[in-house]
Formats: structure tokens, C-alpha cells, sequence
């Protein structure tokens, strides 16, 4: 390769990484958008559902968004603390080959018959290296995040009884699971008309 090629490449290099950098803050910038459209979907869609009077929406929605807000960041440590369990199983993951196995081996059938299983069971007894936590402390962690969640959503249960009626209470929790259950029905339809649509040649 040239040396002018080489200075041509290294002066383009700043301008392709801001490219990235702002087509990354719009695509940020666009989830959130999305976001906020779904929440405003969520709200609409619960407040008729449960019937609440405008008195009643001033004092249930921050306390409902305020858990919600905590329900997120119970998630969250629920999710980092399952990646860490997976990192300690799995401490080869990613380092060699594909998965967990190393390079050139094979965790399916092969002519010696099916050995998934025992491979599966080598990578759950395999001692982690490094400091990672120990699998105990981090177990204990991620199932007391279904305490936490439990304890959290009692504790709201309690202060939402204080403004709304025990029925549109129940009527809440059936508009929540209804309301998930139609994002992932929309969710499932525009893939499968993303599906449908002829590809461009």
C-alpha cells in the first residue's frame, strides 16, 4: 500500500468515526423516541382501562411511575448479576473459537455418537479463573431480586390502595399484562410483514 494512501486513510479516519458516532447518537436518540411513544401508549391505555378521574390520574401517576422507575433498576441488577453467573460458568466464553468450546471442537453429534450433554456438564463444573465472584454469593444476589421485586410491588400495592379502589386496582394489573401482551403482538406482526414484503434486488 502507498504512503499517500496510507496519510489518505489515517486523515479520513476522525470523519468515519464521527459518521458513527452520530448516526449512534441518532439511533439512541430514535429508542427513545420510540420509548416515550410507548409510555404515552401505556398511560392512555391504563387510564381508560382502570376509569381514573383526572383527580385520581394526578395522584396514581407519579406514584405508579416512581415504581416503575425502581421495577427498571431492580431489572437491571438482575440482569448484570445473570451475566456475571453466566461469565463465571462460562469462563472461556469468547476467548477461544465460538462459545465456550475450544477452537476446532464440537459440542454436537458427531460419528462417535452425541456428547451435548457431558459437554454441557464440563462447562458447569469448571472452576472459574480469576477473581470472579463466587457462584453462591451471586446466586444469593439474583434471587433476592425476586424478594426485592416482590417487597417493592406490595409496597406500591399498599399506596396505590390509598387513592384508587381495590376493583380498579385489579383493573390495573389486567390493563398492565393486556398492554404487554398487545406491544408483543404488534411487535410480532410487523416482523412478519417485514417478512412478506419482497426484498429489493
Amino acid at each position: 500500500m502507498s504512503r499517500s494512501l496510507i496519510v489518505l486513510l489515517l486523515c479520513l479516519l476522525p470523519v468515519w468515526a464521527t459518521a458513527q458516532d452520530q448516526g449512534q447518537r441518532k439511533s439512541d436518540r430514535d429508542r427513545r423516541t420510540e420509548r416515550e411513544a410507548i409510555q404515552a401508549q401505556k398511560v392512555a391505555f391504563i387510564t381508560q382501562e382502570v376509569g381514573l378521574t383526572s383527580e385520581e390520574a394526578e395522584k396514581f401517576w407519579p406514584l405508579y411511575n416512581e415504581m416503575d422507575r425502581k421495577l427498571n433498576e431492580l431489572g437491571h441488577k438482575r440482569g448484570r448479576t445473570k451475566a456475571e453467573i453466566f461469565h463465571v460458568l462460562n469462563p472461556s466464553f469468547g476467548t477461544t473459537g465460538r462459545g465456550t468450546a475450544p477452537a476446532g471442537s464440537s459440542e454436537g453429534r458427531t460419528a462417535a455418537g452425541d456428547h451435548r450433554a457431558s459437554a454441557e456438564q464440563a462447562r458447569v463444573d469448571a472452576k472459574p479463573k480469576g477473581p470472579a465472584a463466587p457462584i453462591d454469593a451471586l446466586l444469593e444476589t439474583f434471587i433476592n431480586t425476586f424478594t426485592e421485586e416482590n417487597d417493592l410491588r406490595m409496597e406500591y400495592h399498599r399506596k396505590f390502595l390509598k387513592v384508587l379502589t381495590a376493583a380498579q386496582i385489579a383493573r390495573l394489573y389486567l390493563a398492565e399484562e393486556h398492554f404487554s401482551n398487545k406491544l408483543f403482538r404488534d411487535y410480532i406482526n410487523r416482523k412478519l410483514d417485514e417478512r412478506s414484503k419482497p426484498s429489493r434486488p
